[in-house]
């Protein structure tokens, strides 16, 4: 006997009924595949972010050092400063990919217009390092060197705002030195966009700070050990510790929470699947009692039934399974907009993330599906009597 010609035919008869069970189980793995990918692709662009930020921890000096943060990050001059020393502890920590010092400091800029003078923010860095930190950043001109004396990149939003261009001479520090504009950074949309980057000895020489810096700015080898790499700069001495992930523990607890409330969904899709496939099981069970009575009474067995049973199951999970996966890829777009204008924060990048282990996933539940609905249906049919089966079907 052809269980899977058998069983492909007794599908065929009730078109509508398997049509519709396939349409259910097709949306409940939709569903399984849609939020997976989410939740996958959410967390990694997640991460990417927080790695984008370039900078993962900000060792400061004793103090507040939030405050200090702050400061720094948004363009404030702190009293107290670090050294070489600070930077060489730091620096041998393990895990630690890159420390790299910095010097901020204000010069005050006149207005030729209208006389007044203005606060400009000068960030003293290792140009090499800051590539690395953020290798996003683009320039029109050219970057800096660290050996190079009196140059200067600008940010767009303040060259845009004070008119200036590359080649551009400005006076700069207690003795006005001229300092050429060799390259202006393009947009990053943060607040790079407002300062002016000198070679680090360059800053510390005009303002007469040599030795002496404001922040390290460190990268780890991996995110999940800034917890770690942190508690370790705590141990140097004059050292405070301000991590990015502070800044973005936040959004991961609303990844937490989008999790759990993804997986419940997911489960709630499922069971509805189920129930609706055993149900239309049963109700087929019952139909065929005099079909299943008469093959029995010409010699089939009651695991000759049970297995034509399953495999209709299988048949229905299956093609549901793969409807469904391939609704999803076709569909992924759409979802991806409809979350993103429900979710108070998102990532920049794509939120779904497809990969074939995903898709091997949920075709192989949709089968895994298709065996536990079927087993209880199958067991009943194999169960019945001829006798009683022919009788029940024909009262």
């Amino acid at each position: 006997m052809n269980f899977l010609t058998l069983a492909a035919k007794n599908l065929t008869r009730r078109r509508g009924r398997t049509g519709l069970t396939i349409i259910g189980v097709a949306i409940a793995i939709s569903v399984l595949f849609s939020l997976l990918a989410l939740n996958s692709g959410y967390e990694k662009e997640l991460n990417k972010e927080v790695n984008s930020m370039g900078v993962h921890i900000l060792a400061v000096p004793k103090g507040c050092p939030y405050e200090a943060a702050s400061l720094i990050i948004h363009g404030g001059v702190i009293p107290k400063y670090l050294s070489a020393t600070d930077l060489d502890n730091v620096t041998r920590i393990p895990d630690v990919e890159l420390a790299t010092p910095m010097l901020m400091h204000q010069f005050m800029k006149k207005d030729e217009k209208t006389g007044k003078s203005t606060p400009h923010i000068i960030y003293g860095i290792k140009m090499e390092d800051m590539l690395q930190l953020k290798p996003w950043w683009k320039v029109e001109g050219r970057f800096l060197e660290d050996n190079e004396t009196r140059v200067m990149l600008v940010g767009r939003d303040l060259a845009d705002k004070e008119n200036l261009s590359v080649g551009q001479v400005l006076p700069v520090g207690p003795a006005k030195e001229d300092f050429t504009i060799v390259g202006i950074l393009e947009r990053t949309g943060d607040q790079d966009d407002q300062f002016h980057f000198f070679p680090l000895e360059e800053a510390q020489r005009v303002f007469g700070k040599e030795g002496k810096i404001t922040t390290i700015a460190v990268k780890v080898r991996e995110v999940s050990r800034i917890s770690d790499v942190s508690e370790e700069m705590e141990k140097v001495p004059d050292i405070q510790v301000v991590t990015m992930t502070q800044i973005m523990g936040t959004i991961m607890n609303l990844a937490g929470s989008a999790r759990s409330l993804l997986l419940t969904v997911i489960a709630i899709a499922l069971i509805i699947s189920a129930f609706g496939i055993i149900n239309t099981l049963l109700m087929s069970v019952n139909e065929r009692t005099r079909e299943f009575g008469m093959m029995k009474a010409i010699g089939a067995s009651g695991s000759d039934i049970g297995k034509m049973v399953l495999m209709e199951t299988v048949f229905i999970t299956i093609s549901g399974g793969i409807i469904g996966t391939l609704a999803a890829l076709v569909g992924s777009s759409l979802i991806e907009s409809f979350v993103k204008g429900m979710l108070p924060y998102s990532p920049a990048g794509s939120l779904i993330s497809f990969s074939p282990e995903l898709v091997g996933f949920s075709l192989a539940f949709s089968l895994f599906m298709g065996l536990v609905c079927g087993i209880y249906p199958a067991f009943l049919s194999s169960r019945l009597s001829p006798m009683e089966a022919i009788r029940g079907g024909m009262e």
